[in-house]
């Protein structure tokens, strides 16, 4: 079976390799000339070498949210890591690349290849993909479609009056790099996500004042650096100020949107039966998987609140078992047993939904309870350990147990 992959991040890397451990033909296509997705870090913003939007968000002074023990693929772990858990982004990026290399993974991928459209045939997937290098167009034929390219690259910014008057710095957070462009400023945080949270502080240490606009009171009770002034939503802009909801006003030099991103999948044409409502939910997707109108197209990786790299595997795993468990000719008699999602948001109905994913009659392998306890323990930490629970280690004993080396003496409890 034949089966176009679009996109060479983790989502795609997972689906490459158990195509080839299960004796599918893969071909991936990824725009850009490296595997990683939003793991690579790029300082140009705007637009790349062919004109595209860049599409990684990654900042240099990323550190992860999580333990990299919740960040590898099954059967392949991180090697002179041992000491630590939280990892920069270029070392995620050297996993990522140990991975595809380790798996022969890039003789399957083509790179500088943007797929342009993709369109439902009577019996099969009519793929057209432009190479970037000499802007010729290619037709291709497959059995199968794997989406896998992503809903972190198109920035959603809301429509707050007057922000088209406002003559300081806007960026989103897709565009922010380094802290230093704002040097002795007073910047504007909107949105309370991990990206925002994350920038607040690392923009702290060189603005003059950061007012972090948001409202979760929980944050509140935090440590932040003491030059960070928590503030309600925003009201409106003028040319130099910002008005807040509770009527107070400051005085900016720039803003930095932390609002999130739309789901774009412009080359999925009408016959693939897909639509995204409200920028934000593909669907009909069934275990936010299965593309329900067209079953022999999955997407892989739409998921928020969760740990990535085995729950993508798993998702992986659970399609390719159901594309070989039901053939194609099968698949559209499948539909009436399924029903569609109303969200990509997993948060506390992570387990759940990875234990949808396995049962007995799919021979999908579970994964091992132990990571969830890590996910769950790792918040636990972080909820007492706001600023510091970055500097623990996270160790597998076995699949049952698991330990945190944490200086808590040293580590501000807040």
């Amino acid at each position: 079976m034949r089966v176009a992959i679009i996109g060479a991040g983790v989502a795609g890397l997972a689906s490459a390799r158990r195509c080839l451990e299960n004796g599918f033909d893969p071909i991936v296509y990824e725009r850009s000339k490296i595997v990683g997705g939003t793991w690579v870090y790029e300082e140009r913003t705007g637009v790349d070498e062919f004109g595209l939007p860049v599409h990684t968000s990654m900042y240099k002074n990323l550190m992860t949210n999580l333990p990299k023990e919740l960040m590898d693929f099954p059967n392949f772990p991180y090697k002179d890591l041992d000491n630590i858990s939280f990892l920069e982004p270029w070392q995620v990026q050297e996993y990522i690349e140990q991975f595809t290399e380790h798996f022969g993974l890039n003789k399957h991928i083509q790179f500088c290849s943007l797929v342009t459209s993709v369109e439902r045939l009577t019996n099969n997937w009519q793929v057209t993909v432009e190479d970037l290098k000499t802007k010729t167009l290619k037709t291709e034929y497959y059995d199968a479609v794997m989406v896998c390219n992503g809903h972190n690259a198109s920035p959603f910014t809301p429509d707050i009056p007057g922000k088209d008057d406002f003559e300081g710095v806007q960026i989103h957070s897709h565009d922010y790099r380094i802290p230093e462009h704002f040097t002795n400023m007073n910047v504007l945080i909107i949105g309370s996500g991990p990206s925002g949270i994350d920038i607040c502080s690392d923009v702290s240490k060189v603005a003059n004042q950061v007012y972090f606009s948001h409202h979760k009171p929980e944050l509140i009770e935090k440590e932040f650096p003491k030059n960070v002034v928590h503030l309600p939503d925003v009201e409106l802009f003028s040319k130099k100020t910002v008005c807040f909801k509770d009527k107070t006003k400051q005085t900016l030099d720039a803003v930095i949107y932390c609002t999130g991103f739309k789901i774009t999948l412009s080359f999925l044409k009408p016959s693939c039966g897909i639509n995204v409502l409200n920028d934000k939910l593909i669907t009909p997707l069934h275990k936010n998987i299965i593309n329900m109108n067209n079953p022999s197209m999955g997407f892989i990786g739409y998921l928020n609140m969760t740990f990535v790299f085995r729950i993508f595997d798993l998702q992986v795993r659970y399609y390719l078992e159901f594309l070989r468990k039901n053939c194609l000719s099968r698949l559209d008699s499948m539909v009436t047993t399924m029903t569609p999602v109303t969200t990509h948001f997993l948060g506390e109905n992570m387990l759940n939904y990875c234990k949808s994913l396995v049962s007995d009659k799919n021979k999908v392998e579970p994964i091992p309870s132990i990571y969830f306890e890590i996910y769950f323990g790792c918040h636990e930490l972080k909820q007492k350990y706001f600023r510091s629970y970055q500097s623990s280690v996270f160790k597998i004993i076995n699949n049952d147990e698991y330990l945190i080396e944490f200086d808590a003496e040293n580590a501000k409890n807040k």
